[in-house]
């Protein structure tokens, strides 16, 4: 029992140190970067891993490890806007339907269910296709697709909330619907709601990079992720290390949110599976 507790702190640990070295690493990314990430340099084309270049160059010269630190900056930054966003849309919607339920409630329901219906990539494709690639219609997309998952997690949070004994004494001691709201439900239910945005997070940045990756996200010369990847594609086999770190990028980041939020999950922070 010993053994398994140790395991599951040191996979939290690895997960938030983890989480924390690749933001650091972004947020000091005009430090750390050993060259311009935009620097165009013909001659140094494709140049394998060296002290010079310790990721390597890219297909126009450009160092990736550079592209890779200032990349942290591009996509971990967007994530965490929509992020944002989806919250801020989410939270009143939630709030609301869960605690006085209704034919708004009935509503939002409905409107969920035909978002929900479609596989989350698929829907985000369709919705830039209609609306033009790009930064700012990416984001939107995103936002469209992800707000559903939160609206229906914390209608059903503020439903369980609902039927605790101390909400019921709480309106009968005269106090207003946004002051329950505010005061004793919205405490109750931040904490899965946290688990819950840290295990998004990383999916959030899967879709990014996968806009990117197929030219419907972050244009280039943009240093992001997906689009390094999109870059590559033609020099894999040529220069594998143009994809390798990039791809690796994306994976320690997915992974270090998965490793934080299945912790999480296991001290007694319910989420609902079908979230």
């Amino acid at each position: 029992m010993r053994t398994l507790f140790q395991k599951k702190n040191t996979s939290l640990l690895l997960g938030i140190s983890l989480f924390a070295v690749i933001v650091l690493l972004g947020l000091l990314a005009p430090w750390l970067a050993p060259h311009n990430p935009l620097q165009v340099n013909l001659s140094n084309r494709l140049l394998s891993p060296s002290g010079e270049y310790p990721f390597g160059t890219d297909h126009l010269g450009r160092c990736i490890l550079s592209r890779i630190l200032y990349g942290i900056r591009t996509t971990v930054s967007i994530a965490f806007v929509i992020l944002g966003l989806s919250l801020c849309i989410s939270l009143p919607i939630g709030l609301l339907t869960g605690y006085f339920g209704g034919r708004t409630d009935h509503f939002f329901m409905r409107l969920m269910d035909g978002t929900l219906a479609f596989p989350d990539f698929v829907l985000t494709i369709a919705i830039v296709g209609i609306l033009g690639p790009g930064f700012t219609n990416m984001i939107i997309a995103i936002v469209i697709v992800r707000w559903a998952n939160y609206v229906r997690l914390i209608r059903g949070l503020v439903l369980k909330v609902s039927k605790e004994d101390f909400l019921i004494t709480a309106r009968m001691s005269g106090n207003s619907h946004m002051r329950i709201m505010r005061r004793y439900i919205l405490p109750q239910i931040a904490a899965p709601i946290a688990v819950f945005s840290t295990l998004d997070i990383g999916k959030i940045v899967l879709l990014i990079a996968g806009l990117s990756f197929l030219g419907l996200g972050v244009q280039p010369p943009t240093p992001e992720w997906g689009v390094m990847l999109h870059d590559a594609t033609r020099y894999f086999q040529l220069a594998p290390h143009v994809m390798i770190f990039p791809g690796l990028a994306i994976v320690s980041f997915v992974l270090s949110c998965q490793l934080i939020g299945d912790r999480f999950k296991e001290q007694n922070v319910h989420v609902p599976k079908e979230v």
